[in-house]
């Protein structure tokens, strides 16, 4: 998922925090094995690979605009 986001990263200006959850029991009780998972603001995007539907409403949902 990581080098398919890119893409994304770079033409939407978008932040994207790497976090890895085996030493914080919250996310491992909140995802166990769905990684990697996409979320923004405590909402899952994606499991396991990249969803560009999900993650473009997001970005436009955030802009107010619309990303096609």
């Amino acid at each position: 998922m990581e080098e398919e986001i890119r893409p994304f990263i770079k033409k939407y200006h978008i932040i994207v925090k790497r976090r890895y959850i085996d030493n914080e029991p919250e996310l491992v009780r909140r995802y166990g094995d769905k990684v990697p998972v996409l979320t923004q603001d405590e909402h899952t995007l994606c499991e396991y690979f990249l969803d560009p539907e999900p993650l473009l409403s997001a970005i436009n949902a955030q802009s107010g605009s619309s990303t096609r």
